[in-house]
């Protein structure tokens, strides 16, 4: 009988996730009247808006977990919290003056609707922007228009879904990320948050998942190759994001996954919370009493409640992470020989202090990982010869099949063709920015399966 794999203590999920509703009680009584402004930064202020909306997030997301006693009293003492400013003066007038944003306004009070918490005033609001003229005044990119759907489907006003099966993604979901892939190499940290905010608005936590654009495998394929991204640059804001991914489309955790999930936790229990690169130390040291709470909680908040909502989707049933980073690489060696390869970066991240504390074993499940993280810094520093280099340890370990090692050997490909000194009439060609031998692009893209 085939070894069942240990999985993450239930309670400590959720006392983790009880932790993040302690800290959005405070946010709401700090933000939720007027939001934050940075004296240093002006221009980067915290609308109140943003911050009920995530609550309402955050809310909806624990409520999943009510089950367990402490969630349940959170949820409801954060939803009587919550309920005055989602349908404040400020919020109903918001949603008339701009019907183009009605779903925006009201996406704390359909939250709580949903919940048990209805307000027919807000409703009848609501209904009347959603009926303007002008309310479809708004152009959106593709995962924007599927969170105006989202928020419409959990709607009084449009009706709730009454069926428990998969049903169709809008249309637009095909123009998305999920459904066209991202550029793991070079890509902006904004399509990688277009990519995590698409998949929650398609598959959401209180509500029947809609069928995705893409196979599922290839969606996470690209979510393995964005969490290295997040793991190498300490983004743990959108890695807790990307993590999202695997608890809401039902799959088994993947490995790079699993010890993603474990460095998120340890930097949340050093820290006391898990951090956010908008927190700066020097500038809370500078400050004291309400101004230093607030400046805290406005830069600090959304990475907390990233990591209350990878909690609450990971206390799903069958749905938390495993505890044990199992299994062997392909071809044993493979990450040893790409941990020596980043190591001749001198700067460390947390992941690669905590790699050290898994055996060899698990160390070598992670070979795709150090790869796509070794991929990413080369292309990022236009360090080509060193993305030849991990291209080629990483074919060797029956790791070309990646994401990113496919779209590595595209660029390899592209290179090469660029480089050619036949392709250039007349002139020098460019400099050979590989090293001295071409034709290891195209050897290295044999290796590609189309």
């Amino acid at each position: 009988m085939r070894a069942r794999t240990a999985v993450w203590e239930e309670l400590d999920l959720v006392r983790r996730l009880g932790d993040v509703l302690d800290v959005a009680q405070n946010v709401i009584d700090c933000l939720a009247g007027d939001g934050y402004v940075d004296p240093d930064a002006p221009d980067n202020g915290l609308r109140p808006e943003k911050v009920i909306a995530e609550s309402a997030l955050l809310m909806s997301a624990a409520s999943t977990a009510s089950r367990h006693p402490p969630i349940r009293e959170r949820v409801h003492a954060l939803a009587m919290q919550l309920a005055p400013h989602a349908r404040s003066e400020r919020m109903v007038l918001g949603a008339c003056v701009e019907p183009a944003l009605a779903w925006e306004y009201a996406q704390a009070h359909v939250m709580l609707s949903w919940l048990g918490y209805p307000c027919r005033r807000f409703d009848e609001v609501l209904e009347r922007a959603c009926t303007a003229r002008a309310h479809r005044g708004r152009e959106r990119p593709p995962y924007r228009a599927l969170e105006q759907a989202w928020i419409a489907r959990m709607s009084r006003v449009t009706g709730r879904r009454s069926t428990a099966s998969p049903g169709r993604a809008p249309p637009v979901a095909r123009q998305s990320t999920l459904a066209t892939g991202m550029d793991l190499l070079s890509g902006s940290r904004d399509d990688v948050y277009a990519f995590t905010h698409g998949l929650l608005y398609l598959r959401g936590f209180t509500e029947p998942p809609l069928r995705l654009p893409r196979r599922r495998s290839a969606i996470l394929g690209d979510a393995e190759a964005a969490i290295a991204r997040c793991l190498d640059e300490e983004d743990y804001d959108l890695g807790g994001e990307v993590l999202l991914a695997w608890p809401l489309t039902g799959h088994r955790w993947s490995n790079g996954a699993a010890f993603a999930f474990r460095v998120l936790a340890n930097v949340e229990d050093q820290a006391g919370f898990l951090p956010s690169a908008g927190t700066r130390p020097e500038r809370l040291a500078g400050l004291h009493g309400e101004p230093r709470r607030r400046c805290l909680l406005a830069t600090a908040y959304h990475t907390v409640y990233v990591m209350g909502l990878l909690c609450a989707a990971a206390l799903q049933p069958g749905r938390a992470p495993p505890t044990v980073i199992r299994g062997r690489g392909d071809r044993p060696g493979t990450a040893r020989t790409l941990l020596e390869m980043l190591d001749e970066d001198e700067r460390r991240p947390q992941w690669r202090r905590a790699i050290d504390d898994l055996p060899d074993a698990s160390r070598e499940a992670l070979a795709g990982l150090l790869m796509s993280i070794g991929l990413r810094r080369s292309v990022v520093r236009r360090d080509f010869a060193k993305l030849r280099e991990f291209l080629r340890v990483g074919a060797e370990g029956g790791l070309a099949n990646r994401p990113a090692a496919l779209q590595a050997a595209d660029l390899l490909d592209r290179l090469r063709f660029a480089m050619d000194p036949s392709r250039f009439d007349g002139g020098a060609a460019p400099q050979d920015r590989f090293g001295s031998n071409l034709d290891d692009a195209a050897a290295l893209s044999a290796h590609r399966t189309r």
